[in-house]
């Protein structure tokens, strides 16, 4: 799914997220055209699945995939921007603030249907591999603020910057607008799309009250794999009761085949929705693919001569 941006305040690459952005019982059942007595072929009938779920499924990748920005992509973009935004405080004689940390991403669909790994749910619970609280961002002042983000009065900052700030004049030569580049709207739409119509679609619906019952069988009540961490995945590290709770949510997750069936529907939905708004996609992958030549422009440009 997709993660809300960060506020500006230092340099763009403190913008820059990995959107990463990021949720049939049977084979028999998921080779259906969804509800019982649903119009077959009809507009509106919940789409045909073809695959057969395993019992030990993880997310793996759905159609929509090939719309998002690639990690590549992300560190294409990032790397221009950083490199325009630091040529724009020199000249500005204003110094960049310290780094922060680069923190590692989870692939794209590690937890879309709620944890998948046994190990990882023996190990950790609900929380995530690795992550510890985050470090405190560091320092920026206010001239360094007022040069990357801009004055509020629209005239030049500290040492000549651009009124807009250093950070939207470096996004404006590669994506044309002050903001950073992202993921299309249309593909964060019909990502989150994807998954509600398939979390409400009658073989997911099916397969969810499996779960939910298994778990009760185990002594937790849940009535989704997505309301179990809500609950438990605040504190610094987990608790006993917490991989409790996970370890049974992955092995009812494998009695049922809950991620399998899922992401097979969701995968079918996204095909449906990618046919449909076919020429918005293809107006977004060509604007996409316009900002990474002007990054790779910029890349060039700063490469030093042979």
């Amino acid at each position: 799914m997709t993660r809300p941006t960060r506020r500006r305040t230092g340099r763009f690459r403190l913008s820059i997220a990995l959107l990463a952005c990021g949720a049939c019982l049977t084979a028999a059942s998921c080779t259906t055209g969804g509800e019982e007595g649903a119009p077959a072929g009809g507009p509106t009938a919940p789409p045909t699945v073809h695959t057969t779920p395993s019992a030990g499924a993880r997310p793996g990748p759905l159609p929509l995939d090939g719309h998002f920005l690639s990690r590549e992509d992300h560190h294409k973009l990032r790397s221009a921007l950083d490199l325009l935004v630091a040529a724009c405080m020199k000249r500005a004689g204003v110094p960049l603030p310290p780094a922060p940390a680069v923190t590692a991403e989870p692939p794209r669909h590690e937890r879309r249907y709620g944890i998948s790994s046994p190990d990882q749910a023996a190990r950790y619970g609900y929380h995530l591999a690795g992550r510890t609280t985050p470090a405190t961002p560091p320092p920026v002042t206010a001239r360094q603020q007022r040069a990357l983000s801009g004055t509020p009065d629209g005239k030049p900052g500290p040492g000549g910057s651009p009124p807009e700030g250093c950070n939207a004049a470096a996004a404006g030569k590669v994506t044309g607008t002050p903001s950073f580049p992202a993921d299309a709207l249309v593909v964060r739409q019909l990502n989150m799309d994807s998954f509600e119509q398939s979390k409400n679609d009658a073989r997911v619906r099916t397969v969810l009250r499996k779960w939910s019952n298994c778990m009760k069988a185990e002594g937790f009540s849940y009535a989704g794999p997505l309301d179990a961490p809500r609950s438990m995945a605040d504190g610094p590290r987990a608790s006993a009761r917490e991989i409790a709770t996970a370890r049974a949510d992955v092995a009812c997750k494998e009695r049922t085949r809950l991620i399998g069936v899922w992401s097979a529907v969701e995968s079918a939905y996204q095909h449906r929705l990618i046919k449909e708004r076919a020429k918005e996609l293809a107006a977004a992958r060509r604007e996409r693919d316009d900002r990474l030549r002007r990054a790779a422009e910029v890349l060039r440009s700063a490469a030093p001569s042979s």
